[in-house]
Order: structure tokens, then sequence, then C-alpha cells
């Protein structure tokens, strides 16, 4: 009993030794920390040393919160993100603050150019104004026989009267070009009405975000309907016969709601989020000063671009025509070859493949644009290769700089947060026909 005792004893004075041993080691630890620091202040007092480590991160943790105030970035759980998010969060906060400058730079380089535009006009209504003379032509004896000094005095009253009156008239109508001009200087730079600016930002971010919500429904209908596929396959196989059997190929294992899902609401909402802002050519802006100044209606409708046409200009800037007519992509799409020799193939060369092989299946039939990019999307999500090939031709810097407006979402977002949202579909398989708008077409030429 006495040995029992003293070894619980022992054991209770072992562990408050190890305590009393730990905490001696805290108050040393602590001890040197502040000697150190107070070395490391001496030393950069002296001029020996740099700035001290506890100064530094000091100042680096101002900074970083000064940032953080200015940027307005809130992160919550600012150590559980991964790098990835970190890094376009702030890339994020970093594009509302630029592209408001970037969109008032624009906007003064064109005013700049409109009034270039409006001295041009001045100095034309200016040298418009003819000083000749209006002789009489008739052989009378009045005007032939008639004194020489009542005749200069004629001329040069009536050519008075003339330099005044295209004098009047070019003043009124410079005085009306200033006016009209100055009305939109004033709409534009911020001393407008602010219900009329508001509204318009409000419309404006409205129809963004409008597009963007259609895109988060359409990824999640396609995901619902994949779902509800896998728990019923049978019914699977009875559209498949309806919808997908051809002549010439064995039957898809394609769902046709998956299929339609995909071609109805998915590829119409990237086409429509794509298109924000797309213009043939986002540079032009309008030589004439004081008609530039109106509302033009619809005037923007003549400038658009569907989103298949953007991925042919990428095609074209790229080469995609010479790489596809090289003889060895010829011989592999002829024979079906594998002509890369175990090199891993690109995800550019891959996409312009893709491409020349929509071109060549569609474009014989004189198919919509609408059906060459929803072909691409199936294309896309077949390969699982949806995100890279749009990040490819989204982040093209001559078509931004030629085909797209400061205020369009891809400049505005870099399409980022679209891509987080397509990006759940890469854990799904896809097998969705490419050739539908033209499969009929197809089949007629075969069975003739």
């Amino acid at each position: 009993m006495l040995h029992v005792i003293s070894g619980v004893i022992n054991d209770v004075d072992v562990e408050s030794k190890v305590a009393l041993q730990k905490t001696k080691q805290k108050e040393l630890i602590c001890q040197l920390k502040s000697q150190l620091e107070d070395l490391e202040k001496y030393a950069y007092e002296t001029g020996n040393a740099d700035l001290p480590q506890s100064m530094i991160l000091e100042r680096q943790n101002i900074i970083i919160n000064h940032i953080k105030e200015k940027l307005n970035f809130n992160v919550d759980d600012l150590c559980k993100l991964p790098v990835d998010d970190l890094r376009w969060q702030v890339d994020y906060a970093i594009s509302q603050i630029v592209s408001p400058l970037k969109m008032k730079e624009q906007l003064v380089s064109q005013l700049k150019t409109q009034i270039a535009d409006l001295e041009r006009f001045i100095n034309y209504l200016q040298g418009e104004v003819s000083t000749e003379t209006l002789a009489c032509t008739c052989a009378c004896p009045v005007h032939t026989s008639g004194s020489a000094g009542s005749t200069s005095y004629a001329k040069k009253s009536f050519n008075r009267k003339t330099e005044e009156e295209n004098r009047t008239k070019t003043l009124n109508t410079v005085k009306k070009v200033v006016a009209l001009l100055h009305m939109f200087l004033v709409s534009q730079l911020g001393c407008g009405s602010e219900r009329v600016r508001r509204n318009f930002k409000k419309k404006s971010v409205h129809n963004w975000r409008d597009l963007r919500t259609r895109l988060d429904i359409a990824v999640e209908h396609v995901i619902e309907t994949i779902a509800e596929t896998e728990r019923h396959p049978e019914d699977d196989d009875i559209a498949n016969e309806n919808d997908y059997a051809s002549d010439s190929d064995s039957m898809s294992h394609c769902n046709a709601r998956v299929t339609t899902a995909v071609r109805k609401h998915l590829a119409t909402s990237i086409r429509d989020l794509i298109q924000h802002g797309l213009m043939s050519d986002a540079r032009s802006s309008s030589v004439v000063p004081f008609v530039g100044c109106f509302p033009q209606r619809n005037s923007s409708t003549y400038n658009l671009m569907h989103a298949w046409e953007l991925i042919l200009k990428y095609y074209e800037i790229k080469n995609g025509h010479r790489y596809n007519s090289s003889p060895a992509q010829k011989l592999s799409q002829s024979f079906n070859l594998d002509l890369a020799g175990g090199r891993v193939v690109s995800s550019k060369q891959s996409l312009l493949t893709t491409i020349g092989n929509i071109i060549a299946s569609h474009s014989p039939y004189k198919r919509s644009s609408d059906s060459h990019f929803k072909a691409f999307i199936c294309a896309s999500l077949n390969a699982n290769k949806l995100v890279v090939w749009l990040r490819l031709i989204l982040q093209c810097q001559y078509l931004l700089e030629n085909h797209y407006t400061s205020w369009s979402y891809v400049v505005k977002t870099g399409f980022q947060d679209a891509f987080h949202t397509l990006d759940r579909l890469t854990n799904y398989r896809f097998d969705l026909p490419v050739d539908l708008a033209v499969r009929q077409f197809q089949n007629i030429k075969d069975a003739f």
C-alpha cells in the first residue's frame, strides 16, 4: 500500500516538475525574443543593421490593411481559401477600381477626337464663305456705260452684306454645335442629372447580373438533368432510339434531355455572356461631332458580333486554316491516325482542330452561327475542355482590344467567375452529338 502511494506521489512530482520546466522554457523564450528585439533595435539605431523584423512586419501589416480599405477588400476565412481564389479576389477588387479609370480615359480620348473633328468642321465652314461678287452680264446701256464709281460702290456694299450674312450663319452654326457638345460633356463627365446617370448604371449592372444568373441556372439545370438521367437510365435508351439513331453511325449513348439542356440553355447563356459588349470593331466612333452628340436609336445593332464570329476570328489570327490544311493533319483526319508520336497534343492544337472540323461539317449546309456555336459547346464538353478552350479565346489580347468595349463583361471580370461556374461541369463525362444540326442533311446525302 505504501509502495503504491509513493508511486503516485512520484508521478505527481514528475508532472509538476515537467510543467514547471515548460513554464521556465516559455519565460526563457520570451526573454530571448525581447533581448533579440532590443539587440536588433540597437543595431539599427547604430547603423550596423537593417530595420528590425518586428518593425518590418508592423509596417507591412499597416500597408496591407490600408490597401484592403482602399480596395474594399473583405475576405472572410482568409487562411482557409486556396491561393488561386485569393488571387482572383485581389484581381477582381483591383479591376473594380481600374476599369472606371480606363473607361474615363477612353471617354476623354473620344471627346478629344470629337473636338478635333469640330475644329475641322469650323474651318470647313469658314473656308466655304465665298467673297466672290455677282457681276451683271447684261449688255444694256445703263450697265455698259455707267460710271465706274457707282459700280465700285455697289460691289463693295454687296460684298459687305454677303460677308455679314455668311458670318452670322457661321456663328450661329458654331454656337449650336458648341451647345450640343457642352450638353454631351455635362451628361458624360458627371455634371448632369445624378438620377439619370444612376438609373443608367443600375440598368447596365442589372443586365450584366441577369446574364450571369442565367448561366448559373443553366449549369444547375444541366447537372440536375444528368443526375435525373443516372437515376432513370431506362428512359435514356428509349429517347436515344427515337431521337439519335442514325443509319451510318452506331447508337450514341447520349440522353436527349441532357442534349436539350446543353444546346438550348447552357450554350445560349454562354453565348449571351460572351456577346455582352462584343462589337465587330470596338474602336470605331463617330467622326461627325454634332451628329455623335445625339442618341442614335439602335446604332449598336449594326455593329454587333456573334460569339461564333469571335471564335472564327481567333481561328483566323492563330492560322487555324493553315494548321488544319497541313499534310499531316489531312492524313490524320482522313485515316483517323495518331500522328503525335506519343507527344501530348496541346489545348491550342485541339481547339484549332475542333473549330476546323465544325466549319467543315456545318458550312457546306449553310448552318447558322447559333448552330456552329452550339456544336462547339458540345464538342468542348465531350473533350472536357470547355473552360480551357474558352479561356484561350477570351484571354486573347487582340480580341480584347479590337472587339470588346471597356464596359463589357469579359473586360470587366475577365470571365473568371463564369469559368468557376463552368468548371463544375468538368466532373461529368459527356457524349453529345456535335453534328445534330446537319445530321439529317448528311443522311440524305448518304442515301443518294
